[in-house]
């Protein structure tokens, strides 16, 4: 689904988006009412965050309750602190400026329907930073969430860029020995996407961003 209120805009990443082998636009809408009222079964969700009627971060929670394994993928002009906490906090797989360009929107909604974070781009990664060194939304970590050596090694490849396949292959393990690693960690860490858990890791200590 993508939810987008310039119609031009709309038009040009929905036309592309159609014409790549891996992506069908099944549903579209200008506002978070209307977005709303098309919560249909799709695996990935591209949101702007400046809607008419409010800020595309609130339509995460609805959209997860709805499809828990949609992948929300937020676009942003303004990639302010604030707003990267938020959707972060939300449970947002990742973050891409708005004025990327639609091929580039493309390929940071396949990497992250792979299961990549975004911290590949500069601006992400300095509000990562910043988030991991000042807080957030503080979140439920369990009593023993202590992660394995692997677990860290899973996280730590993450802060790179690569995608489920990428892990595996890096650490030498299947991919379903990856996605059960990674499953373990959200868990753990109380996260809702590895984006998210880069960030309470972070603030942990566990993990730094380059």
């Amino acid at each position: 689904m993508l939810v987008e209120d310039h119609h031009s805009f709309r038009q040009a990443l929905t036309f592309i988006l159609n014409l790549e082998p891996d992506f069908t636009v099944v549903a579209e809408a200008d506002s978070l009412a209307k977005a709303r009222a098309v919560l249909e079964k799709f695996d990935l969700a591209i949101v702007d965050l400046a809607l008419p009627d409010g800020n595309g971060a609130d339509l995460i929670e609805d959209l997860r309750r709805t499809n828990p394994g949609v992948t929300v993928l937020i676009l942003s002009a303004t990639l302010d602190e604030a707003n990267i906490v938020r959707v972060i906090d939300a449970g947002a797989a990742g973050v891409v400026d708005k004025l990327a360009g639609a091929n580039e929107i493309v390929q940071e909604a396949r990497s992250v329907r792979a299961g990549a974070t975004m911290p590949r781009q500069t601006e992400v990664v300095e509000m990562l930073r910043t988030i991991a060194s000042h807080g957030g939304k503080n979140h439920e970590v369990r009593p023993d969430a202590r992660l394995t050596a692997r677990e860290t090694e899973v996280l730590r490849a993450l802060v790179e860029g690569l995608d489920n396949e990428g892990i595996a292959e890096k650490l030498g393990i299947t991919l379903e020995e990856e996605q059960n690693h990674l499953a373990g960690i959200l868990e753990k860490l109380g996260a809702r996407s590895g984006l998210q858990a880069l960030t309470i890791a972070a603030r942990r200590g566990v993990i730094e961003f380059p």
